[in-house]
């Protein structure tokens, strides 16, 4: 099997819940968690970002961690890069001697932003010395007592650094590192149930599948507009939305009928099932939370590699695969067990064993975008090398996965 290099990101969530930025990484097929050459991997996304993606097509406005260690700073490529493009990583598997102090301290003087992957006690005088030239410290939430943690925010807050705890998987130690005094978090602890038993299902949920339900079984178009009509609240949600830059129609919307003859039943569908994923419908970031772009990931990679794989996919077989996308972080959306949610909705065999048991090609594809959240690669290796599909294939199709998402972010003012 050849190795092939594929481009990952992870969230940095702030205290709010919002995203403040993303890690990037190049992942290989033989290690799941580095490669092997960490200046070749770093050059790697940094070609691949700026020179072929677009790095807004990737990170939006938000930051752009990359890992670096010391041979890839004492480059003279380094300084070909703009200062106020990446805020550069020190990795926790690099020496960090003095000579890449130095590097550190003459490229912070010239604009660059650098954070410190702080993984051991060890590292504390490293980060003593480079204190002064750090915009964020990410801390290894698996590797510090918490008490060891709050009198070491006390020590460091006053050198205006972000604080930054990785590898938080779970809400437990989300709120743990919370109350020791964090700014930012890394990990998908926010993806994660926190079920409420005999919570009910909430209303304007129903009422958003009931809508969903009526345009998929083929009801007309004046029975669609009168179901609209009946919830004003979501109405002038969707008016807004369209209306709102992410569309380039030649006139302004005013109607749900335009709504629906332009966009059409399916993608009509599709913004129905991503408003589920909103905070409430009356907050203008309901597009930017973290569920909702992760939701959004999940279903583009779906339906993209479905019509990878079948040349031709029918709008049902799309439609199936944004389904179970969007079922799979039900669960954590309305805080009840994912069961309850399929058994309230009535899914068929198909997508129930989707979305429980992997199986059929809709489990294949659920398989391989969670794959590509956890940068399982050899999963997503396997997959690609049984459906003959090209790693080159594969990467331009995360690029435009990654640029859907951030339009998605982008299409409401935040403001």
């Amino acid at each position: 099997m050849t190795e092939n290099f594929y481009l990952a990101r992870q969230a940095i969530l702030d205290n709010t819940d919002s995203i403040m930025g993303y890690e990037l990484l190049y992942r290989n097929s033989e290690n799941s968690s580095k490669i092997d050459n960490p200046r070749h991997a770093t050059a790697s996304v940094l070609v691949n970002v700026l020179n072929q993606a677009g790095l807004k097509n990737i990170v939006g406005e938000k930051l752009a961690f990359i890992n670096v260690e010391g041979s890839f700073l004492k480059h003279d490529f380094i300084e070909s890069i703009p200062a106020n493009t990446f805020v550069f990583e020190l990795t926790a598997t690099g020496t960090i001697d003095d000579r890449t102090i130095e590097r550190v301290e003459h490229l912070f003087d010239k604009g660059y932003s650098f954070s410190l992957d702080l993984d051991s006690y060890k590292k504390m005088e490293v980060l003593k010395k480079l204190s002064p030239y750090l915009t964020c410290v990410k801390v290894d939430a698996s590797s510090f007592e918490v008490e060891f943690l709050k009198a070491f925010l006390r020590e460091f807050r006053d050198k205006r650094i972000t604080f930054i705890a990785s590898k938080v998987e779970d809400k437990e130690t989300f709120e743990l590192f919370k109350k020791a005094g964090f700014d930012a978090y890394q990990g998908y602890y926010f993806a994660k149930p926190d079920i409420i038993k005999d919570k009910k299902l909430d209303g304007n949920h129903l009422t958003l599948f009931r809508l969903c339900n009526t345009i998929q079984t083929g009801a007309s178009i004046t029975e669609i507009v009168e179901d609209f009509e009946k919830n004003p609240s979501i109405m002038l949600q969707l008016l807004q939305f369209i209306n709102s830059g992410a569309f380039h129609f030649r006139s302004r919307i005013s109607s749900i009928h335009q709504v629906i003859t332009l966009l059409g039943r399916n993608a009509l569908v599709q913004w129905l099932m991503l408003l589920l994923y909103s905070k409430n419908f009356g907050n203008k970031k309901q597009f930017q939370n973290p569920l909702i772009i992760m939701v959004k990931q999940r279903t583009e990679i779906m339906v993209q590699l479905i019509n990878i794989i079948k040349k031709g996919a029918t709008s049902q077989e799309q439609s199936q695969a944004y389904f179970v996308g969007i079922l799979s972080l039900m669960d954590t959306l309305m805080q009840v067990t994912l069961s309850d949610v399929v058994c309230e909705f009535n899914v068929d065999d198909k997508i129930h064993d989707a979305l429980f048991d992997k199986a059929g090609l809709l489990g294949e594809l659920y398989s391989v975008a969670l794959a590509i959240e956890n940068f399982d690669t050899n999963l997503i290796d396997n997959f690609l090398d049984r459906h003959a599909i090209s790693p080159k294939d594969f990467e331009e199709m995360m690029l435009k996965v990654f640029h859907s998402a951030i339009e998605l972010e982008m299409s409401v003012d935040p403001a």
